[in-house]
């Protein structure tokens, strides 16, 4: 494997490492504690030239792990762990499984099906850790990207983002590898690493607050869709637009005040509107606080992810407010056209 990026991640349990390789399975040479594969709902056939038909050329089987997992979630959220591998070829001791597509889903639902997908594969493995098993190296293709001809730019963020918490908050995770046999894919990935770090980093620092004295963004969202929110607020600061969205911002105890403070000041509030966010009371009573600031130009921006219907509430502060549609795949391109349009809007403003 050559590795195209690496990155130390400072945790409270000791300094960690994320990396981006390029190589193929078949040539794995480091003991590994857990392979990532994903598949389609049920089905583990080794089709060639995928990382299942990969391994199965090396003496591991994943449709007969499936059969009899160590741990299996497969019924609630599309991910499994398999026991301890005997006689394989490869130094590696377990396989994890995210089933990423489900069959009868809209491609409007994919996207949010398989953020769900991998967010559940990383809680499996700390429930894993819980349960005794120990996992301090784990390696993960960029899943998804070959049969299940899923966008890169889409899978990136929330496979870094759900990484570097891994790392931050499991105390026995020591290293992570990602890992494409396609240099260009690998290239791409790493890039993706390496313009996301910076942001996830500052996280562990003093939050710095934006420059009052510019225009400020504020992003509301559900924490279900951190994912989404950390992929907007990098394609808005790399825009030049400052933001403020908790809790990366938050500088005090008193979260409420914060958030208050914060809302009165932004000049566009964008709400992430999803099937989570008109759940979350949260998300509505920072809508409600933003509604009460239109007197002073505030702009509210919507963004909306899936077909979810308003409910009363929602719609009493939304209805007449210009919508940004991003429910249309991939994901990506709907938030770079909407901070362009937002960046659009500033400069003529």
């Amino acid at each position: 494997m050559e590795i195209m990026t690496s990155v130390t991640i400072e945790t409270p349990s000791g300094s960690k490492t994320l990396s981006v390789c390029c190589g193929d399975v078949a040539g794995w040479e480091k003991p590994l504690d857990v392979m990532t594969v994903s598949a389609f709902a049920g089905d583990y056939a080794p089709v060639p030239r995928t990382m299942i038909g990969a391994l199965e050329q090396q003496g591991i089987s994943v449709s007969a792990l499936a059969a009899q997992p160590a741990l299996d979630l497969r019924r609630f959220s599309h991910v499994w762990l398999s026991e301890r591998i005997q006689n394989s070829r490869l130094p590696i001791s377990r396989i994890g499984c995210i089933e990423m597509r489900q069959p009868g889903r809209h491609p409007s639902e994919q996207e949010s099906d398989i953020l769900s997908a991998i967010r559940a594969y990383f809680r499996m493995l700390d429930l894993a850790s819980v349960s005794g098993t120990k996992i301090r190296t784990l390696a993960l293709p960029v899943l998804g990207t070959g049969n299940q001809a899923l966008s890169l730019e889409l899978i990136a963020p929330p496979i870094i983002s759900e990484c570097l918490r891994y790392l931050r908050l499991n105390e026995d995770i020591q290293e992570i590898s990602i890992f494409a046999r396609s240099a260009s894919k690998a290239y791409r990935m790493a890039k993706a690493l390496d313009s996301s770090y910076a942001l996830v980093r500052s996280r562990a620092e003093k939050p710095k607050q934006p420059d009052s004295s510019l225009p400020l963004a504020f992003i509301s969202y559900a924490g279900a869709d951190r994912n989404v929110a950390d992929n907007l607020c990098a394609k808005l600061e790399a825009a030049g637009i400052p933001v403020w969205y908790a809790p990366r911002n938050v500088d005090t105890n008193d979260y409420a005040s914060s958030i208050v403070s914060a809302i009165s000041r932004c000049s566009h509030f964008i709400v992430i509107v999803s099937r989570n966010s008109l759940q979350s009371e949260h998300v509505l009573n920072e809508v409600d606080l933003a509604f009460e600031e239109l007197g002073r130009k505030i702009r509210l921006c919507p963004l909306k992810l899936d077909g979810e219907q308003l409910g009363p509430a929602f719609k009493y502060y939304l209805s007449r407010q210009h919508w940004m549609e991003a429910s249309l795949p991939p994901l990506e391109a709907r938030l770079t056209e909407f901070v362009a349009k937002l960046r659009g809007e500033l400069s003529n403003g």
